[in-house]
């Protein structure tokens, strides 16, 4: 069709650019884009919070834990107000802007500066109130996990217990023989042929 006689590093670029616009068009047409966008600000800092987690320096592993604390706060404050940014135009595209900003390796990126100015005096400002409700909640969900524990112990010690593993067992069994009979007449189909 054209006839363009580029080199190979002029045509990877050129590559990149139209993979950038196609990615561009389809966030702001809005077909598909909420995947897009998480596809894009979710799989690439999974991959370099992993390389970061894997090598020697503390300072990559502090620039996507910051990302992390952004990303998971926006997806909170995103699904409270759901209903509200439906309606603006071209939310994914925004949306996967900001969080690109956020991802950029740069020294101060978006998520450094939300991070500094937005979440950290927050989170220092509420910190014990925060630690005594996590430690209230902890609390509750040991207490019914161990309840459940006991129930269920209980509940396998007693007579019903008993007899529903013994049911279980009767019927795994008769499940494995009936199993093995039916492989063995196959066996004999095959030998007849």
């Amino acid at each position: 069709m054209f006839d363009l006689d580029l080199t190979e590093k002029a045509r990877q670029q050129l590559l990149v650019v139209c993979a950038v616009a196609i990615t561009f068009v389809w966030l702001a047409i809005g077909i598909g884009s909420s995947l897009l966008c998480s596809v894009v600000c979710f799989v690439y800092p999974a991959y370099k919070s992993f390389k970061a987690v894997e090598s020697p320096q503390g300072d990559d592993d502090t620039q996507w834990l910051t990302y992390w604390i952004v990303y998971s706060t926006f997806n909170i404050l995103e699904y409270f107000a759901d209903l509200i940014l439906f309606w603006i135009p071209m939310y994914n595209l925004l949306k996967c802007l900001f969080l690109l900003w956020c991802m950029w390796p740069i020294p101060n990126n978006g998520a450094t500066i939300v991070y500094k100015k937005v979440l950290r005096p927050f989170l220092l400002k509420n910190e014990e109130k925060i630690d005594k409700r996590l430690e209230k909640v902890t609390g509750k969900v040991n207490k019914y996990v161990e309840d459940a524990k006991r129930e269920a112990n209980a509940f396998a010690d007693s007579s019903a217990g008993q007899m529903l593993a013994a049911g279980t067992a009767v019927a795994a069994e008769t499940a494995s023989a009936q199993l093995d009979e039916a492989l063995n007449e196959d066996e004999d189909k095959d030998k007849d042929i």
